[in-house]
């Protein structure tokens, strides 16, 4: 580990492929009894994904650790290269040095000043910190609050067969690939143009297939919305069953389409006899949604905005990210 950077206390480098092992024994410990696999490491982070700043001991210990998932993303309608906060964590020994002097600070601070702002590779980078989490970085003028993410909840419902629109499964068989690689990157065209005063990742078939298709250990279901008498594809939707809940993880398409996916969703939640819809969904864009027999939930998850580089102004974005659960890397 060749250091950056160098502390009273701590060495801070960047992370390389030697780290893995160091960085899974810190999740396990930081997270318990949640564990990181080897293939769940390599999912986020492998294949150049993801990089990241890391504080040691001395004696070789990690201590804190900041990591960051490179995404592209949809920013008023260019395309800019971003990266999603992950696995900022920090020793439970170290917690209480949650100063200018600390590994949190330390690993937090250097990754912006070497990644992300006008000039740097990244443009921006977003996350999703619970509220202490959030105030301390607040506090070490690390961040600024740019949204918060609502949850909206629906009761699945009885209703019949649609008379104009269908939904099926998307087959992940590599078969049918090119079919499903069509459907989902002329849909994510119809849904950037929807969203041109918006902050939203690009949902292309690359990012589908990894994030849905590949991943490790979590099952989702890809389902497409379409014209009964045309077959016209109006939107995919992902989602995931979470006991008598069902999650909608992910929206793509036109956002005009989003009433009859919701009812199409609740109907299909009724038929697998779950209780409850719920999507996670930005503040601003919660009127986007049908809001007839909807509960809304102030889910206390605030998102950041990277200010300690030169960058992009926290209220240039304020109040336009379109997120959603498969933006997190958790969900």
């Amino acid at each position: 580990m060749g250091a950056n950077m160098k502390s009273s206390r701590w060495s801070i480098t960047t992370v390389t492929e030697n780290d893995k092992a160091a960085i899974r024994e810190l999740f396990n410990e930081v997270f318990a009894p949640e564990k990181m696999s080897d293939v769940l490491w390599e999912w986020k982070y492998g294949n150049g994904r993801g990089l990241g700043t890391v504080a040691w001991r001395d004696d070789g210990k990690m201590v804190a650790h900041y990591g960051a998932i490179i995404r592209k993303l949809h920013y008023f309608g260019s395309l800019k290269l971003i990266i999603q906060i992950a696995d900022v964590m920090v020793s439970t020994k170290e917690r209480g040095r949650l100063t200018r002097r600390g590994a949190f600070f330390l690993t937090a601070a250097t990754f912006p000043e070497s990644y992300v702002g006008y000039g740097a590779r990244f443009w921006l980078g977003y996350g999703f910190p619970n509220k202490r989490a959030m105030k301390i970085a607040e506090r070490l003028g690390l961040y600024a609050p740019v949204g918060k993410m609502i949850e909206l909840r629906w009761q699945s419902s009885a209703a019949k067969s649609h008379l104009w629109t269908r939904i099926r499964h998307l087959q992940p068989q590599h078969k049918h690939k090119q079919k499903n690689k069509q459907i989902i990157n002329k849909l994510w065209n119809h849904m950037a143009d929807s969203l041109q005063d918006a902050l939203v990742g690009v949902r292309d078939w690359d990012y589908v297939e990894h994030r849905y298709f590949l991943h490790p250990h979590k099952q989702y279901e890809v389902l497409l919305i379409s014209r009964r008498f045309t077959n016209q594809a109006l939107a995919v939707i992902v989602i995931r069953r979470e006991n008598e809940t069902c999650r909608i993880m992910d929206f793509i398409g036109d956002l005009k389409y989003l009433p009859e996916t919701i009812k199409q969703i609740r109907r299909m939640a009724g038929v697998w006899g779950m209780k409850a819809v719920i999507v996670w969904i930005t503040a601003n864009f919660t009127k986007a949604f049908p809001q007839q027999e909807v509960e809304e939930h102030d889910l206390e998850i605030i998102i950041p905005h990277t200010i300690w580089s030169q960058a992009v102004p926290p209220e240039a974005i304020e109040g336009h990210w379109w997120l959603m659960s498969g933006d997190t890397d958790f969900l």
